[in-house]
């Protein structure tokens, strides 16, 4: 039969080529393997791969010496192949080959030929050789622990094809306090993959560089909800009460998690306009919203929440509620005694005809704690 896949080889047609050598067995018949090796240089892509992996089980030096050539094949699949196949063959003379394949622009070569040097028991001589393996391999934190050399191999990561490899090599990066990799990890809060971005924007946390919060701040309008909470996390952290109004403009964000991290921040900050900010939240969809801003506003300390947090001891969750008691405890000791809470009793007492039964069980409770101002004052005296 390898008279007439010959033949076929001289087909125009790749599909009809690449058939021909599938039918190759260069273990049985010395022509089939010239046939293979001559394949090495068609012009068609998958022709020459098919011929690379026609090689896997021929161990012979005129081979070997055809897919170290092939190494430099313009075609990375190409180049991917002949370091798997490489790899099967258990010759050591690859080595210094396959280790220049670290550094390949594909990362599918890269793996190729880190895979095929595991298999070949390779050792790295270098920290440079190390953190090239150790990317390439997919253990992006291993390579933090290799020095400079390891964060020069996660910052050119950063502009790997692959999305995940950019992704792995940003959250690698976090590990790191180098001021080389600011511009890059700049450079990555641009990235068309939102997780990248949010990878980027992590291992950016605890860079003071002046040019970094601007950067940040912009990400606040990103499209992505991922990359906005992200964004809101780290830059929480600073606690720069300057970062206010920013954070002032997420309360009406989309994504809850964007809205309960811009109240963790403003939480902090004892300011009325703030509270008076935070107020028409009492009244969000989500309850883990309600209950943060109820805490924050305890924090806050401000009096002219006492209205609203009595009125939110009647939220749906009890969670929130608690937190509103708590809250309100802090502002006043002697809340049920205030003006403001005596305001809202009529609030309450509409809310006793309420068709929910733990509504009307809670408006009754609050409606307890309240004391008529004449109480009150008998009880100061």
């Amino acid at each position: 039969m390898v008279w007439l896949n010959s033949l076929r080889l001289k087909s125009s047609s790749p599909e009809v080529r690449r058939r021909a050598l599938e039918g190759l067995d260069a273990t049985r018949d010395p022509r089939a393997l010239e046939l293979l090796l001559a394949a090495l240089g068609d012009e068609d892509e998958q022709a020459r791969c098919t011929a690379v992996k026609g090689l896997e089980r021929v161990r012979d030096e005129e081979a070997m010496a055809a897919l170290m050539a092939v190494l430099d094949d313009p075609s990375s699949r190409v180049r991917a192949a002949a370091a798997a196949v490489m790899g099967q063959l258990g010759d050591s003379r690859a080595f210094p080959a396959l280790a220049g394949l670290l550094r390949d622009t594909h990362p599918g070569v890269q793996t190729a030929a880190a895979g095929a040097l595991r298999s070949l028991g390779w050792k790295p001589a270098t920290d440079e050789e190390q953190a090239l393996f150790d990317v390439a391999l997919g253990h992006a934190h291993a390579a933090v622990f290799v020095g400079q050399a390891g964060v020069r191999a996660l910052v050119r990561e950063l502009k790997n094809d692959t999305g995940f490899q950019r992704r792995a090599a940003a959250a690698a990066l976090e590990e790191v306090d180098d001021p080389s990799t600011t511009e890059p990890l700049l450079a990555a809060l641009k990235d068309e993959d939102a997780t990248v971005r949010v990878s980027a924007i992590h291992a950016l946390g605890r860079n003071a560089s002046p040019e970094v919060v601007p950067e940040l701040l912009a990400l606040f309008r990103d499209p992505e909800p991922c990359v906005r909470v992200a964004a809101t996390e780290v830059l929480a952290k600073q606690i720069d009460p300057a970062l206010a109004p920013e954070f002032l403009g997420l309360l009406n964000d989309r994504n809850f998690e964007v809205r309960l991290g811009a109240i963790r921040f403003l939480g902090r900050i004892r300011d009325a306009e703030i509270a008076a900010a935070l107020l028409p939240l009492l009244g969000d969809t989500d309850s883990d919203v309600r209950q943060a801003v109820a805490q924050a506003l305890g924090t806050i300390g401000e009096a002219g929440a006492i209205e609203a947090l009595v009125l939110a001891m009647t939220d749906d969750e009890r969670a929130v509620r608690q937190a509103a008691e708590t809250a309100l405890g802090r502002i006043d000791p002697n809340w049920g005694c205030s003006a403001a809470a005596q305001r809202v009793a009529p609030q309450l007492e509409a809310a006793l005809n309420d068709q929910r039964g733990w509504v009307r069980s809670a408006a009754a409770q609050v409606l307890a704690r309240l004391q008529a101002p004449s109480t009150c004052a008998q009880s100061a005296g």
